[in-house]
């Protein structure tokens, strides 16, 4: 598990050494919901001590455990992290297990939401007054003329934020206080960031998506991702699925974003958010190239079958596991 994945893209190459102590201790909290995503054979990587729920967990699934200091012979197995990093390259390589990884650069160019943005702009479908903006001024003015009202609210997201990180909220046609001091510093350090309009959601849909080597996507299935008002996830809820023209909405854009990622280079797991709101369905809020929460939501939702919608939590995936 590697949920570090985009502060390591967004760090300066090479300089990387290991998570903050923050990231490394979600690592070690949210590995154990890979058992969700694993088959009978599959081995988790997982350093000791290892709990005993964890161990009945994976047991009762016929999952491996491995020490990640003394993983003995794995040449067996090929690696698969949450996300393609240099830092998951050498922990595959260390457990030696086949490893083949995607391009690093491959891998920066297509989770930057830059490059998410830059298709919606080809794709028609970006929001209105929308930009990236390389300076203080190109910000402001972006600010400005999209949200002219005192309760127009606005996000500006750095290119490599993730779970409502890296980003700043504002309301209004200024761009001044914390967010504007945030901003600064990350224009200053020669950062591109992404201005949006704030859309106030009514659901949001989250499709996973597997790109083989062959260049075939597949549809996993959509999640129902539950966020607050600041736009952070607090579970999911299954059992309710979205319409038949919903689905095909959003599986139609999730395969031109699958082909256009199997042209930049890339396969393997991937992720699309989409926004319902007021207006309609903004189909491509962002894309994340690697395994997203998504998946481990739909893997809940097939094994507890509910017959009504219910709302469950992180928390709650991991609990079920016993």
């Amino acid at each position: 598990m590697n949920v570090d994945f985009e502060a390591e893209l967004a760090a300066p190459a090479g300089r990387y050494a290991r998570p903050p102590a923050t990231l490394e201790r979600l690592n070690r909290k949210l590995a154990p919901l890979l058992l969700w995503l694993a088959r009978p054979g599959d081995a988790l990587l997982y350093a000791k001590p290892w709990p005993e729920t964890l161990l009945t967990a994976a047991a009762n699934r016929g999952v491996e455990l491995v020490d990640l200091i003394k993983p003995g012979d794995q040449s067996g197995r090929r690696f698969t992290p949450w996300g393609w990093t240099p830092g998951a390259v050498r922990v595959g390589e260390q457990a030696g297990a086949v490893v083949r990884p995607i391009p690093p650069a491959t891998v920066a160019r297509v989770n930057s939401k830059l490059w998410s943005h830059a298709l919606e702009l080809e794709l028609g479908v970006a929001m209105p007054g929308a930009a990236t903006a390389d300076t203080m001024e190109q910000l402001r003015e972006a600010v400005s003329r999209a949200c002219p009202g005192a309760q127009d609210k606005w996000v500006i997201k750095s290119s490599f934020g993730f779970a409502a990180r890296e980003r700043v909220l504002g309301r209004g046609p200024a761009l001044e206080g914390a967010p504007a001091v945030w901003c600064e510093r990350r224009v200053a350090a020669g950062e591109t960031l992404i201005f949006q309009p704030w859309l106030e959601r009514l659901r949001e849909y989250g499709v996973t998506m597997l790109i083989e080597r062959s260049g075939e996507v597949q549809i996993e299935g959509v999640s129902d991702l539950q966020t607050n008002g600041a736009g952070t996830g607090t579970g999911y809820l299954l059992g309710r699925p979205p319409t038949t023209q919903r689905i095909a909405q959003l599986t139609e854009t999730a395969r031109i974003v699958g082909r256009r990622l199997f042209a930049e280079g890339y396969t393997g797991t991937a992720g699309l958010d989409a926004l319902e709101h007021a207006g309609g369905l903004h189909p491509l809020l962002e894309i994340n190239a690697r395994y997203t929460m998504g998946f481990v939501a739909l893997a809940f939702e097939r094994a507890l079958r509910p017959q009504q919608p219910v709302l469950r939590t992180t928390e709650q995936f991991l609990a079920a596991l016993a």
